[in-house]
């Protein structure tokens, strides 16, 4: 083995064999902030994450809804409320339905509040779901199915794990956002100059650090949802400045800790979480790994109006000493005489104002909390100001972060699971020559 090259078949005999040396993009990172100077046969595998709102998810589901002959074909069918998408010209005797949910279909039935990532997320976490389908017959069937009574159950992810998305806030006090001020980056509408969205997990996204084009393929294998997954392509949207990603996986065995519906004042949303290996292969993907930190990854502050950047910082401003979990203070938990804004504004529906906690396991530290809660019961952890996940100086003024939409903790926590799994020998690398392509630019 060459000290500057390395391939992928003999870093995965070193994971079977139990020699691989494996870091996680956060271990990596802090050690070339101290100064130390990787060779490739330092290290052989770096893994990244990413966890936060990725609008384009959808799912294909088999549903064994009656017995052989029941029906000659479905036409409609809701699943908790959540229209589903039906397979087209089928005549489906056999009793099974094929169709597609959308993650960002809303429920008829608590519109706003419940869509189809929160169906996802029920699903993975074996719950029943009440399922409601009109036949051609003109009959209606009623039932409840779970995760493991489906013939089929795979995520497609055909927009995800941006690279370098965009900060916003109300600084123009545009014509577009004052006549509706909803959006799908805040969770309320945005005081003018006194607030700040942000997304992006910044230089632990996999996208981030794979600057030369070399790591990811079609075909790659990665961990979606904390269960085997592979990448498929490019996703919608794509363009050379700004990629992502489009992603599948079998729901079987995904982790829910990093799915959910994710509510916004512009609707639903819904969230994911990838981890992609790196193989330290040669120099040049080493480097883009090191030279990829928070502080030299640009982000635009843009005007939810129109979306056109105004202001350059760094994800260094958004991440550096930034809490990356929410503390709760039951005894600053006051008791207001409405709807508890903290728990009203929560996207995940953490909060409970009336148990006095909040789930941490659905809790994605976006920050809502602390910007709306009146006693105050809610604080990033870490010396940070109440009401806020941080600052950033902007227009000679610090603007409060006040909404984040993706979530550091589990982006870390999903690098870590991925790095577990390998250096057991249990999740090995693949090789593809499938270049990612780019369509119609």
């Amino acid at each position: 083995m060459a000290e500057d090259r390395k391939t992928v078949a003999e870093i995965n005999e070193k994971l079977k064999s139990g020699q691989a040396v494996v870091m996680t993009a956060m271990e990596f990172k802090k050690e070339v902030r101290r100064g130390h100077k990787f060779k490739v046969s330092d290290v052989d595998v770096v893994t990244t994450g990413t966890r936060g709102v990725m609008s384009g998810t959808s799912a294909m589901l088999a549903i064994p809804l009656a017995e052989h002959g029941s029906f000659k074909k479905a036409r409609q069918m809701w699943l908790n409320g959540v229209p589903c998408i039906l397979s087209s010209n089928t005549e489906e005797v056999t009793g099974i339905v094929e169709a597609v949910v959308y993650g960002t279909a809303e429920s008829r039935d608590h519109h706003g509040h419940y869509g189809g990532g929160n169906l996802l997320r029920d699903l993975v976490e074996g719950k029943e779901v009440d399922l409601e389908c009109l036949t051609s017959e003109g009959n209606t069937i009623c039932t409840s199915i779970t995760l493991a009574q489906l013939k089929f159950a795979r995520l497609y992810n055909f927009r995800n794990c941006f690279q370098n998305y965009m900060a916003f806030g109300n600084f123009k006090n545009h014509r577009l956002y004052r006549e509706n001020p909803t959006s799908i980056f805040a969770c309320r509408p945005v005081p003018l100059m006194r607030g700040l969205t942000v997304s992006g997990s910044g230089e632990l996204n996999p996208v981030e650090n794979d600057r030369y084009s070399k790591v990811m393929k079609s075909g790659t294998k990665i961990l979606l949802n904390g269960a085997p997954g592979v990448i498929v392509g490019n996703g919608t949207r794509s363009s050379p400045a700004k990629r992502c990603l489009c992603v599948a996986g079998d729901m079987a065995d995904m982790d829910p800790q990093y799915m959910g519906g994710f509510r916004t004042s512009f609707g639903v949303e819904v969230t994911n979480g990838l981890a992609i290996p790196f193989p330290i292969t040669d120099r040049e993907v080493l480097d883009g790994l090191a030279n990829c930190l928070d502080e030299t990854i640009p982000l635009q502050i843009a005007d939810l109006g129109d979306r056109i950047g105004i202001f350059g910082i760094t994800y260094a401003d958004i991440w550096k000493g930034a809490p990356l979990e929410v503390e709760f203070d039951a005894e600053r938990c006051i008791c207001c005489s409405f709807q508890c804004p903290a728990e009203y504004y929560c996207p995940m529906k953490a909060i409970s104002w009336k148990d006095k906690r909040i789930d941490q396991s659905l809790c994605v530290a976006c920050g809502a909390c602390t910007s709306n809660c009146l006693g105050g019961a809610f604080k990033g952890k870490g010396d940070i100001p109440k009401g806020c996940m941080g600052t950033v100086h902007a227009f000679e003024r610090d603007i409060p972060i006040i909404f984040r939409q993706s979530n550091r903790y589990r982006s870390e926590k999903a690098a870590e699971h991925l790095k577990d799994l390998m250096l057991k020998g249990e999740f090995l690398l693949s090789d593809s020559d499938l270049e990612l392509k780019f369509w119609n630019l």
